[in-house]
């Protein structure tokens, strides 16, 4: 069996990035094909709730092969399309190759390949869209997970705040710094910033929209003064299983550039196996709790990052 990379997240507490643990001769994800008008598309998002104060991401309603009408959890730190056993069922996409992968901590790691497929949300179709399906449901009233890449061909403005998701045909020349892009690292899709956690060395933390809360590794919360090592357990709830994390005091912040986004709350996992397979060293996660109040442009094109605060 051939393995490709993957990534994967969606989750309660924190997300992850997810990749093949032992690729053979591994491959980018496959690239969406624009079936429907090149032009600007807008598209209207949702707020999910994990408590009736407690916002923990948006999601968008779509079609796969033009069946029923699903919810799908928008992530920035996934990279295929994947599909809780219901909806997985429902499609009639249960069937597929094993994947191993690569997450936080001691998580399960198993998911399946279940090809390609077609995707409508509104006027926008896009065709030859990867999918993966895991074994369990993911998030109460969500049958899925988007990733954000997934409109890579696009140059993407996710208006958090007003909770619209807006596409347009990319310029020809790419934007300047003088419009406010910083370059950032790209690695089969996933975008990392420069930032630093509050007293910590600047390091490469993931842009994650699907992650209720933010994450940072053990090195990044020890060079923290208030850092304790009696801290609460928590158990995180990620796409492919349950990981084991630590809850930080309040007080986290991540300074990006001329950004400082605070986080609370946030937790303590282990990127290790993240690390070893990317081979360098990950900060942290930036999830949603951090990025509500901003508006993100991203050109995947030319690996380009806008942040505006709203």
């Amino acid at each position: 069996m051939r393995l490709g990379r993957i990534s994967l997240g969606a989750t309660v507490l924190a997300a992850a990035a997810f990749a093949a643990d032992r690729p053979v001769e591994p491959a980018p994800p496959v690239s969406p094909t624009l079936a429907s008008p090149a032009r600007h598309y807008s598209i209207k998002l949702a707020s999910l709730f994990a408590a009736p104060t407690l916002p923990m991401g948006l999601f968008l309603r779509a079609r796969i092969d033009g069946g029923p009408v699903l919810n799908f959890l928008l992530d920035s730190g996934a990279q295929h399309i994947v599909l809780d056993k219901r909806s997985a069922a429902l499609l009639g996409r249960s069937a597929g190759a094993s994947l191993d992968m690569v997450g936080l901590g001691a998580m399960d790691k198993t998911a399946r390949s279940v090809g390609t497929a077609s995707v409508q949300i509104g006027d926008l179709v896009l065709r030859n869209c990867s999918l993966v399906a895991v074994d369990r449901k993911l998030l109460e009233g969500i049958d899925g997970v988007i990733p954000l890449a997934l409109f890579a061909g696009f140059l993407v403005r996710l208006d958090i705040p007003r909770k619209t998701l807006d596409l347009d045909p990319y310029p020809a020349d790419p934007p300047s710094s003088a419009e406010g892009y910083s370059p950032v690292l790209a690695d089969n899709r996933l975008l990392y910033v420069e930032a630093a956690v509050n007293d910590s060395e600047p390091g490469p933390a993931l842009l994650d929209t699907g992650a209720t809360y933010s994450a940072i590794s053990p090195a990044a919360a020890r060079a923290w003064k208030y850092y304790r090592v009696a801290l609460p357990f928590v158990s995180l709830r990620v796409s492919a299983g349950d990981a084991e994390g630590f809850l930080l005091p309040p007080g986290i912040r991540f300074h990006v550039g001329p950004h400082l986004l605070f986080a609370d709350p946030a937790v303590v996992v282990d990127f290790s196996d993240i690390d070893r397979h990317h081979q360098f060293a990950v900060t942290g996660l930036i999830g949603y709790s951090a990025l509500r109040r901003y508006v993100v442009t991203i050109d995947y094109r030319d690996s380009l990052v806008r942040m505006a605060n709203r």
